[in-house]
């Protein structure tokens, strides 16, 4: 799972940790299955420090989505954000997005997240505290088309790029990228990336190629930018820091929609 939009949520819980003591730790429960993660978690609190309502999806192909919104302290996020999740062990599990990680833990029916302000960037508070989200029954994942598309790829027309693509993530890394493919193999990428409040805006003049089945790829200079399309998503993996984005150094991939 993907933490960077977690990032709002922690700095309003930090008044709940330091104020009504919702410090957590952890005790490791029973060995889960690795599979075990898959399906649909919420986590709702209403009180007069703190109010959140927020829905984890996670996939079998170890992707997930995070919604939600999150208000307190005179502050308010609402989530919505693309992540990734896989099993390391016992009952621990981990969340990722770019640089960032999480440790995940699930006991039975309940999904537990110990964050570090601290360590994440987020504030000067090097405490461990943990949010709690429990299993929905019923949920249906909303990545059915991604994960089918991503074991079977299937084969696009090569000029099934031309067109205006965007795609945009509201977070602690904030982003919105657009993309737009000529005919003629041509192209232009431009996009601000925010990174706590620090924004970084880039431009680049690309040339385009089709590979083979749904892959394609971009070029400026030395560098490559590999695009797939799955359903009606163009995909482009990138590392923001080669475009001028410091501090981000690992390969990200976006999901743009047609525009």
């Amino acid at each position: 799972m993907n933490v960077k939009l977690l990032g709002g949520v922690f700095a309003v819980l930090l008044v709940c940790v330091c104020v009504a003591g919702c410090i957590g730790t952890q005790t490791p429960p029973a060995e889960t299955a690795p599979d075990a993660l898959v399906g649909t978690w919420v986590g709702v609190e209403s009180g007069l420090l703190v109010s959140y309502d927020m829905t984890l999806v996670c996939n079998e192909d170890g992707t997930a989505k995070l919604t939600g919104c999150f208000s307190g302290g005179g502050l308010s996020k609402t989530l919505n954000a693309n992540l990734k999740w896989e099993y390391v062990s016992g009952n621990q599990y981990v969340g990722k997005s770019g640089d960032n990680s999480l440790a995940i833990y699930l006991t039975g029916d309940t999904l537990t997240i110990t964050v570090n302000p601290k360590k994440m960037g987020i504030a000067d508070f090097d405490i461990d505290y943990d949010v709690h989200m429990t299993r929905s029954s019923g949920a249906v994942s909303t990545a059915t088309p991604t994960t089918t598309a991503t074991v079977a790829p299937t084969t696009t027309t090569p000029d099934a790029v031309v067109g205006g693509w965007k795609g945009t993530e509201d977070g602690v890394v904030s982003y919105e990228l657009t993309m737009v493919y000529t005919a003629d193999g041509n192209g232009v990428i431009t996009g601000t990336f925010d990174v706590m409040g620090q924004k970084k805006s880039f431009t680049k003049d690309v040339t385009w190629e089709y590979l083979n089945e749904n892959k394609y790829q971009a070029k400026y200079g030395s560098e490559t930018l590999p695009l797939q399309l799955i359903g009606t998503e163009l995909v482009v993996t990138l590392v923001p820091s080669k475009l001028g984005i410091e501090g981000m150094d690992n390969p990200l991939s976006i999901p743009t929609s047609k525009i």
